[in-house]
C-alpha cells in the first residue's frame, strides 16, 4: 500500500510540486534542464561574440586608443589644476576669474584660455597678473604665453581684464 501511494505521488503530486514560472512560461524539471542547456549555449555564444568585439592587446587601434585616453588625461589634470589657481585666487571667492573657453590640443599639449578678471574694482590687471604666475607655477606647466594686459570699463561701471593665455605643458 506504502509503494502504491509513494508510485502515485511520484508520477501525480510531485511534477505539480516541481513545476516553475520562467519568463512567463511554466516548466516542469525536464523542461528545466532543457532550458538550463539552451542557455548555456546561448551564454557561450555572445561571449564569443563579445570576444570578437574587443581588440587584442598588440593591436595597433587598442595602442591608438590608450594614446588618446593619456591625452585625454593630461587635459583633465590641467584643467583641474587651473580650477584649484582659481579657486585659491582669492580665498572665498569663485567669481573672480570667468573662463569663456578651454581648448587643448592633445597633439601638441598646447591650450588656449580666454576669459576675464571681474568683480575686483580696478585691480583686475593686478589679480590677473597674479592669476597667470599662478598658472606658470603648475608643475605640468612649462610655459605661459599672454595677450597684452588691459583694464577695461563695463557697462555699469566696473572694470574687468580681458584675456588669452596660451599655455604649454608637458
Amino acid at each position: 500500500m506504502l509503494t502504491a501511494l509513494l508510485a502515485l505521488s511520484w508520477y501525480l503530486l510531485v511534477p505539480e510540486l516541481t513545476r516553475v514560472e520562467i519568463g512567463g512560461t511554466v516548466r516542469g524539471l525536464q523542461e528545466l534542464k532543457a532550458y538550463k542547456t539552451d542557455l548555456e549555449g546561448q551564454i557561450l555564444t555572445m561571449e564569443d561574440q563579445r570576444g570578437s568585439f574587443l581588440l587584442p592587446v598588440n593591436h595597433d587601434l587598442y595602442e591608438r586608443l590608450k594614446g588618446l585616453k593619456d591625452e585625454r588625461l593630461v587635459f583633465q589634470k590641467l584643467r583641474k589644476e587651473i580650477r584649484q589657481v582659481i579657486v585659491d585666487l582669492i580665498p572665498g571667492r569663485t567669481d573672480i576669474v570667468v573662463i569663456s573657453g578651454f581648448y587643448f590640443d592633445a597633439t601638441t599639449n598646447i591650450g588656449e584660455i580666454r576669459g576675464e578678471v571681474t568683480n575686483v574694482g580696478p585691480r583686475s590687471m593686478t589679480v590677473l597678473a597674479q592669476f597667470v604666475e599662478d598658472i606658470g607655477a603648475i608643475d605640468m606647466v612649462t610655459n605661459v604665453e599672454t595677450s597684452r594686459y588691459t583694464r577695461q570699463e563695463g557697462e555699469n561701471g566696473s572694470f574687468y581684464s580681458p584675456f588669452t593665455l596660451r599655455i604649454s605643458v608637458r
